[in-house]
């Protein structure tokens, strides 16, 4: 019998158990003995370089796809014995390739939880969380305003402010485990530290977990977890990775330098 996955916020946990997972057989391993876990209220950073494996790590906890070896448990249960939409019911994830609806601001927005949509007080409190409110204030009808020039009086966001708005959107679905994939990358530095401030303060009672490639994003989590190839190969603070002064610390140096 599957289970709901409804218990308490306080005891959730999740666990990667020695997870392999490749496409297919005749394919290589993208994924390769993953082991980590992370509780509520903790925050974990996925970093790595494109094609180690951090988008397929989280398609995984979304049961898109099975591993071949291993577990992923929710509370000490295996997420196979959950209801697959009680377990959708419960993650929040805006993937890089998310949906860009060309409706209004207030329903692009709303649809994080369609029994919302009609709240556009509410919608615009997230809205501020991700520094996209002042952008769709100044537009000609505000929250009413189509997203696409095909409308009267729309609009074509850029990419950032398109990333603003499904931040937004994944926000108010105030799900218990919240996943970002790069949320961030077309951000200017300025609206950015004001977005992980206030992703901060609202993941303070949930699991947030982070990937990207900007290592001076992730500087705060918990927890960082560094791959390739399909393997964790450092895990720690960003304190006590850049002590060991590994592949971490080599890559955030490589990165600081070029800001300065």
């Amino acid at each position: 019998m599957l289970r709901s996955l409804v218990g308490s916020e306080m005891c959730i946990r999740d666990r990667f158990k020695n997870v392999w997972f490749r496409y297919k057989e005749d394919q290589p391993w993208v994924l390769r003995g993953i082991n980590f876990s992370i509780k509520i209220g903790e925050s974990v950073a996925i970093v790595g370089e494109n094609g180690a494996g951090k988008t397929t790590l989280i398609k995984l906890l979304c049961r898109f796809y099975e591993p071949q070896k291993g577990e992923i448990l929710i509370d000490g249960v295996n997420i196979k014995e959950y209801h697959r939409e009680g377990l959708w019911e419960n993650l929040a994830v805006l993937f890089q390739d998310f949906e860009k609806y060309p409706f209004t601001a207030r329903e692009s927005i709303g649809y994080g939880r369609i029994e919302k949509v009609n709240r556009t007080a509410l919608i615009s409190q997230f809205a501020k969380k991700s520094a996209i409110h002042d952008y769709i204030e100044s537009l000609p009808l505000k929250y009413e305003n189509p997203l696409a020039v095909d409308f009267e009086k729309g609009v074509n966001p850029s990419f950032g402010q398109w990333q603003r708005i499904g931040l937004s959107r994944v926000l108010l679905r105030d799900a218990q485990i919240v996943v970002l994939d790069e949320p961030t990358s077309n951000v200017d530095a300025k609206a950015k530290e004001e977005i992980f401030k206030e992703i901060g303060q609202f993941a303070k009672n949930k699991i947030l977990i982070l990937i990207s490639h900007r290592f001076s994003t992730v500087r705060q989590a918990s927890k960082i977890l560094v791959m390739d190839k399909g393997r964790i190969i450092e895990e720690g603070s960003h304190k006590q990775l850049m002590t060991k002064k590994g592949t971490y610390a080599e890559l955030f140096q490589i990165q600081a330098k070029g800001y300065q």
